[in-house]
């Protein structure tokens, strides 16, 4: 909030809602749209550890479990209202019995977002912990409500943002605690369990909402022959680069609508598409319909949706057999920048040969 001499500087200056803003003190245009829309697609490709995911899950989860009752059902039982009175969790270190709100999918959408972006401007390579850090109290600090008690107490004296900053270090410490349990989960998940992991899991639920309501839960359903032995032929095709037999088995994971973690294997499918075909290009928008032609021609499928892709400032995903094309227009002048990135199974290898002849585009 503004000081008493800041306020009479405000209130005595021309009010804009009349006269308009002033050019001269008003914030300049620092990027134009095209140079806005071209960052934001250089974002949206940086990398992030596979921790960074499990520590954006363990915040939205840390927030939001209860043993007694679902959160963001309940709206008279909080921990500000007694929930936790007797409670085997409600404890000094504990987490839950601290918020009586839940945080979103949103916020989880949100923390990577940002984090993406602060790491691409620090010009750092992939988004890590840290950065999460970072960025995570002013993302979850004006949506999370606190237990009063709690945040009023010293040396937060209300103070959301810091009070944020403390919680995310005991989510941290937390994570860090909880590491064996994330690394017993990935061995299920990947089918390649060991004797004693679940009972390893059990033992750290007795503590741990995290351990006992998600991570135990889903190992145990995981612990199927037919699980480990599909589990184990991605790993060998993604090993021995056999594209063909991984198509394959995304394709029969799409028509079995009951196999356990069917999303997760066929994400893992096309992770593993994606990095044998990726490919990334940029040409001018002058040369957009010389690229829509050539496309069309050798895919008549994709005429109209590279033609609607290319018609404006916009980004898009498009897909067809085998191919996954992503579209990013920055503008409609000539000079504008397009990128478009390849991935996929065979047809997206043929057309990252057909892309890669073209003189006038160039590879990233």
């Amino acid at each position: 909030m503004p000081s008493s001499n800041d306020l009479s500087l405000i209130l005595s200056g021309k009010d804009e809602k009349y006269t308009g803003y002033d050019e001269l003190i008003e914030v300049p245009e620092i990027l134009n749209i095209d140079a806005l829309m071209e960052i934001w697609y250089y974002i949206n490709r940086m990398k992030f550890k596979t921790e960074v995911n499990n520590y954006i899950h363990a915040i939205i989860r840390e927030f939001t479990l209860c043993a007694r009752v679902d959160k963001g059902n309940s709206e008279k039982l909080k921990p500000s209202t007694g929930l936790c009175s007797g409670c085997h969790f409600n404890t000094d270190k504990s987490i839950c019995n601290k918020i009586d709100s839940i945080l979103s999918v949103r916020v989880a959408k949100d923390l990577l977002r940002y984090s993406k972006a602060l790491a691409w401007l620090l010009d750092i390579n992939d988004v890590d912990i840290n950065i999460v850090n970072s960025i995570a109290p002013y993302v979850i600090s004006h949506r999370a409500k606190y237990a009063s008690r709690e945040l009023e107490k010293a040396p937060y004296w209300g103070n959301e943002y810091e009070f944020s900053k403390h919680i995310i270090e005991d989510v941290s410490k937390r994570f860090i605690n909880r590491e064996a349990c994330y690394d017993i989960a990935n061995r299920f998940r990947d089918g390649k369990p060991e004797d004693k992991d679940l009972e390893i899991l059990r033992n750290h639920a007795k503590n741990d909402l995290i351990v006992k309501y998600d991570l135990l839960p889903f190992s145990e359903s995981l612990k199927v022959k037919k699980y480990s032995k599909l589990a184990e032929k991605i790993d060998k095709s993604v090993k021995s680069g056999d594209m063909e037999s991984l198509s394959e088995i995304r394709n029969n994971l799409i028509d079995d609508l009951e196999f356990p973690n069917r999303a997760y294997l066929i994400n893992w499918c096309d992770q593993e598409l994606y990095k044998q075909t990726v490919s990334d290009f940029t040409f001018k928008y002058s040369f957009h319909k010389e690229v829509w032609v050539e496309i069309a021609a050798e895919f008549p499928s994709l005429d109209l949706p590279i033609k609607q892709a290319f018609s404006k400032r916009q980004t898009k995903q498009i897909r067809a057999e085998e191919i996954l094309i992503e579209t990013n227009v920055t503008g409609t002048e000539e000079d504008s920048i397009v990128n478009i990135q390849v991935s996929g199974g065979a047809n997206a290898l043929k057309l990252r040969s057909l892309l890669e002849n073209l003189e006038f585009i160039k590879k990233d």
